[in-house]
């Protein structure tokens, strides 16, 4: 197949719907499909087997850079002559014959990230700034006006929103998981890293080590894991380690009023993620709201059992008391504290990380394109 992929940028660095389509992309390719990406911004040492073409967009404003690029990707893909089979749109634009939603509505993504949402004035102001208008008027125009055949999202949990929002029949939307490198993320890593990581911040061989990873700390849940800690006996030595970007100062002074600033370690954004899960021994994400939350798939294929919320979609493929625990909200911090303290049994932290690591093993990334796969097949032969 000839497969076009729009992306407005393609750097795996950026993480996220990046990450995700630089991943792909190289499946596809390993897949003999031949591959092209459109996009405004490329990264470095690309792949010589893509086909590249630059989308422009006007980026000194937001609505501006949404718009143009919505507009203009399109547009080059109609200038370059070529009869693609499939057309795959993971940045909003106003056509493609697969709409990939990564990120749940835009509509509920601002009222878990906003506080100021959560009144009639405040969502009139909200409503009202430029760039979340602009975003909410595109994915209204792609999915009410069906500028797609196909939508895919990488929840259930994402699926409902849409068809809350939008009234869209289930059978417009595959819910496709996210997908992790089972090979990069992995147990063995313990081997080679964990005693130098442990080291390097200060951790003992006899601390249990609970791991908060993922940029934006509010949305992610970081004050609640803080909230969970002093709940803990010090005796049992837990300690927190917090990789990734956000406002640090903040939650170290919640830290610090709690009591717990010794048993809080930062230690910001870590470009070798692998190496951090191989420290850890439970992995904690309580999100206020996530679509997904791949960190917590590549915390379970690194083989660490996981403590997550309900509201984030990777809630959905753990089952009870078997891979980790699904607290009912993050805010419960007596919950969290029951399921981390029932972790701290090293043997019954072992046997639930063994069955995370299984369990991560059916959304490898060979399985998350079979399924991507699938759906082209199945969309080529309704359009036929």
């Amino acid at each position: 197949m000839k497969i076009a992929l729009i992306v407005f940028q393609f750097i795996k660095e950026k993480g996220g719907v990046e990450s995700y389509v630089f991943n792909l992309s190289r499946q596809l390719l390993n897949h003999g499909h031949e591959v092209h990406i459109f996009a405004h911004r490329f990264g470095q040492n690309q792949d010589k087997r893509l086909i590249f073409h630059h989308v422009s967009a006007i980026t000194f404003w937001s609505p501006l850079k949404y718009w143009t690029f919505a507009v203009n990707a399109p547009k080059i893909i109609k200038k370059t002559g070529i009869k693609f089979d499939i057309v795959h749109g993971f940045t909003q634009t106003l056509f493609q014959d697969i709409y990939r939603v990564g990120g749940g509505c835009h509509w509920d993504y601002m009222m878990h990230t906003y506080p100021l949402m959560h009144t009639a004035f405040g969502r009139i102001v909200m409503c009202l700034n430029p760039r979340h208008s602009s975003l909410l008027i595109l994915e209204k125009i792609i999915l009410k006006q069906k500028r797609y055949r196909q939508i895919t999202c990488i929840s259930e949990q994402c699926k409902r929103e849409i068809m809350r929002h939008y009234k869209l029949p289930a059978n417009d939307i595959e819910v496709i998981y996210n997908g992790v490198d089972t090979d990069a993320f992995t147990p063995r890593a313990r081997l080679q890293y964990r005693d130098t990581v442990r080291a390097k911040y200060r951790i003992t061989s006899d601390e249990v080590l609970l791991l908060f990873v993922g940029s934006g700390f509010k949305r992610k849940g970081l004050k609640y894991a803080i909230d969970a800690l002093p709940l803990i006996d010090r005796d049992k030595k837990v300690k927190l380690l917090v990789v990734g970007r956000g406002r640090m100062r903040k939650y170290l002074k919640l830290a610090e009023e709690k009591g717990i600033a010794d048993r809080v370690i930062f230690g910001g954004v870590c470009k070798h993620i692998q190496e951090i899960y191989a420290a850890g021994d439970i992995f904690v994400f309580p999100s206020e709201y996530d679509a997904f939350g791949t960190a917590c798939l590549e915390a379970m294929a690194s083989g660490l059992p996981v403590v997550v919320s309900k509201t984030s979609g990777v809630s959905e493929i753990i089952m009870q008391g078997k891979e980790g625990f699904v607290i009912n909200h993050p805010i419960n911090a007596k919950e969290m504290v029951i399921y981390i303290d029932a972790l701290l049994d090293k043997e019954k932290r072992n046997e639930m990380g063994s069955a995370a690591r299984r369990k991560s093993e059916m959304y490898s990334f060979e399985s998350n394109v079979e399924k991507t796969l699938q759906v082209y097949r199945r969309t080529l032969n309704v359009n036929k």
